[in-house]
């Protein structure tokens, strides 16, 4: 798979450029895969696992830089489905990058990149704004490192990596996503949007960040599209348009598809792309009471795709494949890479697929997870109308409430702001985390993702639709060796030219005649069979975690209450070894809180035992 690793440096400072030396010559001891691919003074990159059949490298002219990854030219018509091509760094391209210090890139293109670029007193790293494509960053000896996958600057053993306490605390507690931490006390992510620029000022240079895109400033952010038939014609559109645009860099692609609304939309845009094999995936519980297959396999026959059907029974699941991942940043879902490290290398190989694509991005693009925002976003944009308790009746329809209770809270939201998740509810699903850390939470005063950053109030109902963008984009398969030919994983519905238009397009608006995405179903009437346009429910087998707690609970007594955070005292040892034991007990603590915590204590164990390099002497 695609990785890169990049260095700016003081081409004048003699220890710099001596130590920008050691770098390179280390990474090309490492593998032979590893190509120079941009050389400056000052500033080098080297990339490896490139693709032969996918543009992943474009060079900017005149040495102004190089753009890893996928990137497409934009356009701005919202009334063609046409897919967008691949940018060509032409003289009046490469001018306007570098003038512009990367930030054309944001306006004039979207994909999946990490720019670097140039000038006699400049240099950049630009990372896009809603892709998956990493960018770490990294220092040793004056020398700044950019590199796309933690292993690679692990290998180079010239660094030592030790936990953030503080990111660990608040990550067992309230999760990191809004947060401006570090997992790494080494390391610091270049968030989506950012660029880091390097700054000659007379003998020395200097770095500031920039954030150069945000959900609330884009450009086009505050034309809001409220007509139903507008803002589904374009939905349409767009979404079509940059799915076949991603799908245009695969011959053989694999689609995640449950059968529910998202993944049969993106399976329908995908029904007339320019791709050689096109195959879905389904994968089910052979001791479910429920099954999602009949609903997957009417899209697969409407779209006309391959479909596999996946048996994955809970009883065969072994969690202790988590002990061979590969140390990362952030902790990583260990059921999520047991999907990826299983299933899908199995079916990948099956079918040769270079891309596995997914829904991933619906539920929040199209306000399934923003429905009780409705009222407050309508009164923020036209105030006490009449539509607006319309508006509060359906919303009460769909999530069992009064009206009265709908338009009240909304009014309390639009006058005083939100205050998030309301702190029973966080403490209920963190009941094993120790007492401590419980009285140490905050709430709304934690937020300190770069996209909100002073504002007075946090914008939960735009949060709410971003889904995991606002984390660290998690691109690599862990259990892979680095030059292993892995496919990509992409969500067409996080697409920036996607991400944009739903984000223009009000939550009411979204919520089309009072049902859960209601535009959604509307724009994509002819590309999903009727059924599922209708379906308003999910058939995922329930009891799945149960079912694997119960045949893991040896891994797992052994794993969290001997591990390092019940040793540190960030869990209740009491309670997890009530938990964990075999008889019956009165607690209520959520099969997902114990998932969340294992999934912490297998990363922390890299960082803490010692797996991690050495600093060299």
């Amino acid at each position: 798979m695609l990785r890169y690793l990049a260095m700016v440096w003081d081409e004048a400072n003699p220890q710099q450029q001596e130590t920008a030396r050691l770098i390179a010559k280390r990474l090309s001891q490492l593998s032979q895969a590893w190509r120079q691919e941009f050389s400056v003074p000052g500033m080098q990159v080297f990339c490896a696992g490139m693709r032969s059949d996918a543009p992943q490298i474009h060079r900017v002219g005149d040495d102004g830089g190089i753009v890893i990854g996928s990137l497409f030219t934009r356009k701005r018509d919202l009334s063609s489905p046409e897919a967008d091509t691949p940018l060509q760094f032409g003289p009046l391209e490469s001018m306007a990058y570098v003038q512009s210090r990367g930030r054309w890139l944001i306006e004039h293109a979207w994909g999946e990149y990490v720019a670097f670029g140039c000038t006699s007193k400049h240099r950049w790293v630009l990372k896009d704004p809603t892709g998956s494509l990493p960018c770490l960053r990294s220092q040793f000896r004056g020398v700044s490192i950019f590199c796309s996958r933690l292993g690679d600057c692990m290998d180079l053993q010239l660094l030592r990596f030790t936990i953030n306490d503080e990111f660990l605390r608040a990550h067992l507690m309230i999760g990191t996503s809004m947060q401006d931490l570090s997992a790494l006390n080494e390391v610091s992510p270049v968030r989506r949007g950012e660029c880091v620029e390097f700054l000659h000022h007379g003998c020395e240079w200097s770095s500031v960040t920039h954030v150069y895109w945000s959900p609330l400033t884009f450009t086009g952010a505050d034309d809001l599209i409220e007509d139903p038939d507008v803002a589904a014609c374009a939905m349409r559109n767009v979404i079509k348009a940059t799915t076949h645009s991603l799908a245009s860099q695969h011959r053989s692609l694999l689609l995640r598809l449950s059968g529910g609304l998202d993944s049969s939309i993106v399976a329908g845009c995908l029904k007339d792309a320019p791709i050689s094999r096109f195959s879905a995936y389904t994968y089910f519980n052979p001791l479910g009471r429920s099954d999602e297959r009949p609903w997957a396999r009417q899209v697969a026959q409407y779209a006309g795709c391959e479909h596999i059907e996946y048996p994955l029974s809970p009883l065969e699941m072994d969690l202790s494949i988590g002990l061979q991942m590969q140390p990362s940043l952030e902790p990583s879902p260990l059921l999520g890479f047991i999907q990826r490290s299983t299933v899908e290398q199995e079916l990948t190989a099956r079918t040769q697929a270079t891309g596995i694509f997914n829904g991933d991005g619906g539920d929040s693009g199209f306000c399934a997870d923003s429905v009780n925002y409705a009222v407050p976003d309508f009164l923020r944009n036209h105030g006490l109308r009449p539509g607006v308790f319309r508006l509060a009746s359906q919303v009460a329809l769909l999530t069992q409430r009064s009206s009265w209770s709908v338009l009240t809270n909304a009014m309390r939201r639009r006058l005083t702001g939100d205050v998030g998740t309301p702190r029973h509810l966080l403490l209920s699903a963190s009941q094993l985390v120790s007492a401590e850390l419980k009285h140490d939470v905050r709430l709304t005063e934690t937020i300190s993702h770069r996209w909100f950053q002073g504002l007075r109030h946090v914008p939960w109902g735009k949060i709410r639709r971003l889904g995991t963008l606002v984390i660290l984009p998690d691109y690599y398969n862990v259990a892979a060796p680095p030059d292993a030919p892995v496919p990509e994983i992409v969500s067409p519905l996080y697409a920036q030219p996607a991400i944009e238009l739903l984000l223009r397009i009000p939550i009411y608006t979204h919520f089309h005649q009072g049902r859960d995405r209601g535009l959604a179903r509307k724009a994509f009437s002819a590309d999903v069979p009727e059924p599922n346009l209708r379906r308003l429910w999910k058939d995922r087998a329930p009891g799945f975690h149960e079912y694997i707690f119960e045949r893991q609970r040896r891994f797992l007594q052994e794993t969290l209450l001997e591990g390092t955070l019940a040793r540190q005292g960030l869990l209740d040892r009491a309670l997890l070894e009530e938990v964990l034991s075999a008889g019956p007990s009165k607690n209520t603590v959520y099969p997902g809180e114990i998932f969340r915590h294992l999934d912490t204590e297998l990363w922390a164990r890299h960082w803490l035992q010692g797996t991690q390099q050495q600093a060299a002497a």
